[in-house]
């Protein structure tokens, strides 16, 4: 009689063998797991530092081979095109034309000589990836990473460097490790 009252008010077999002692018992488990749980929290956050960098204040030192923003030194680039080719996400833009006949040949700071005129290098920061694979391929080693990696913009053109540009020249002394 006293299940079918159970069932009818839709309580279970094990809802209805639940003692009074045992009901209390599993009271004083839940409060005791969760205190446990809590003292384990409490004793974590006081015993360790936090690990939060007040960042620009504070800055971390990044690894020695870090990719950061792309450089390229225009006056060693001999406008070879294999950085644009090898670029897995195509953000490398270069456009050249060859030096005119009987113009002298400059050379670059190893010695490869420069048979064309560079007219356009523009890199979107926005699209690479940073692999590094336009950076291995360059056999002047012009195109490196530098270790510049604040250069956030509010609009994604502005992510666009021309490496022609006076004022991206200058960047040289300012985010190219010697």
């Amino acid at each position: 009689m006293i299940s079918e009252r159970m069932e009818a008010k839709g309580l279970s077999d094990f809802e209805e063998s639940i003692s009074f002692r045992q009901y209390f018992i599993n009271i004083w488990q839940a409060v005791f797991s969760v205190a446990k749980g809590m003292w384990i929290t409490f004793r974590y956050v006081w015993a360790h530092k936090p690990v939060t960098i007040e960042y620009p204040e504070v800055r971390e030192v990044l690894p020695e081979r870090s990719r950061g923003r792309l450089y390229n030194d225009v006056a060693d680039c001999i406008a070879c095109n294999q950085c644009a080719m090898v670029c897995p996400v195509d953000c490398i833009y270069i456009a050249s034309t060859p030096k005119p006949e009987g113009e002298e040949i400059p050379k670059t700071s190893n010695g490869t000589p420069i048979r064309l005129n560079l007219n356009q290098f523009t890199i979107d920061e926005a699209l690479c990836c940073y692999c590094g694979l336009c950076t291995t391929v360059c056999p002047t080693e012009c195109l490196t990473h530098t270790k510049d990696f604040e250069f956030t913009q509010y609009d994604l053109d502005q992510m666009k460097y021309d490496y022609l540009d006076p004022e991206i020249v200058a960047w040289r002394d300012r985010i190219v490790e010697k």
